[in-house]
């Protein structure tokens, strides 16, 4: 997974904030920089120090000297400035609240819909009578995303079964990386594990729906590769299969920038005789066919795929007349 400056600050203030929510006692200046800033000199940790309690500040957590000890300040949270007192939202503002909540919790490839449930349960009891907030999600993940998730935050092997596409059924000891959405299924990029317990470095998806027993393997540490992002794993709904072909589409002018940013950045772009083709690789004919009639695009190779469009086509002019 790659790590940014970003990220790594993200991280630490995060941390920053769960350090001084959960402290019973003042946290010395010395304690800080050991915790969180032990590679920098006396300056650059106090300058360092300052950004990341304006970041937490701006963030509604006011951390602020409350003393000095030995010579050193001690630092704590200004509670007055900090947290709320309890209120109640009115029957109005809860329902704008659901309302606006609503296409996370119904969206099938949100992996927390049930955390963001119960957390609108807790902001207003009217939550509690809403039966959209206690209807299930529809998520199709076979229950095996709890496994999974506790699997990853663990780091954590997991010991599964799987049923493939063609129906056939085996056990599986993976190395879970990272999950996505796509068209209404979760999927989960993991690496199989040898007899050794090491990833054979032959990464592959597994959709969450497919999976039957999960259980974690609690002996089994793995770890996520410095370089993996699940957003290099993301495909386009017609990628997804078990043969990829090479497809061509004409991509009209005013659509070309659009296209770029629907496709993921998958495949590439080029102008050619007059016009700009878009080559990509594709497994699902008929799928690629329904994208291509979504987003305006004319296949020009391979000829299925110019049979599958037109087929399309015409069942959506069958639709309209």
């Amino acid at each position: 997974m790659r790590v940014t400056r970003d990220d790594e600050r993200a991280r630490r203030v995060c941390s920053l904030a769960l350090e001084f929510m959960s402290a019973r006692a003042p946290v010395s200046s010395s304690d800080v920089a050991r915790g969180f800033y032990a590679d920098l000199s006396a300056d650059s940790f106090r300058k360092a120090f300052a950004r990341d309690r304006a970041v937490l500040a701006a963030c509604g957590l006011s951390v602020v000297e409350v003393g000095r000890a030995e010579g050193e300040a001690a630092w704590g949270i200004d509670e007055r400035r900090s947290y709320a007192e309890g209120v109640e939202l009115s029957a109005g503002e809860a329902g704008a609240l659901e309302i606006a909540c609503q296409g996370l919790l119904d969206d099938p490839t949100f992996p927390l819909a049930e955390d963001l449930r119960l957390a609108l349960a807790k902001v207003a009891r009217a939550f509690s009578d809403v039966p959209a907030l206690v209807a299930s999600s529809g998520r199709h993940d076979g229950g095996a995303l709890p496994a999974v998730a506790r699997a990853l935050v663990e780091g954590r092997g997991l010991g599964v079964t799987y049923t493939d596409a063609l129906g056939s059924s085996s056990r599986r000891r993976l190395a879970p990386y990272g999950f996505f959405g796509l068209r209404g299924a979760l999927y989960l990029v993991a690496d199989e594990l040898d007899d050794a317990d090491e990833p054979t470095g032959a990464p592959r998806t597994y959709r969450l729906d497919r999976f039957g027993e999960v259980r974690v393997l609690e002996g089994v540490p793995c770890e996520v590769p410095r370089d993996f992002s699940v957003l290099d794993w993301r495909r386009l709904p017609f990628q997804l299969g078990p043969s990829q072909r090479l497809l061509t589409l004409a991509v009209p002018e005013d659509r070309a920038e659009a296209v770029r940013e629907a496709s993921l950045e998958q495949g590439s772009l080029s102008r050619e005789g007059g016009r700009v083709l878009w080559r990509v690789d594709g497994c699902d004919l008929d799928a690629a066919a329904s994208w291509a009639v979504s987003q305006g695009l004319e296949p020009i190779d391979p000829p299925e795929l110019v049979s599958a469009w037109e087929r399309v086509l015409r069942g959506v002019v069958g639709d309209v007349s």
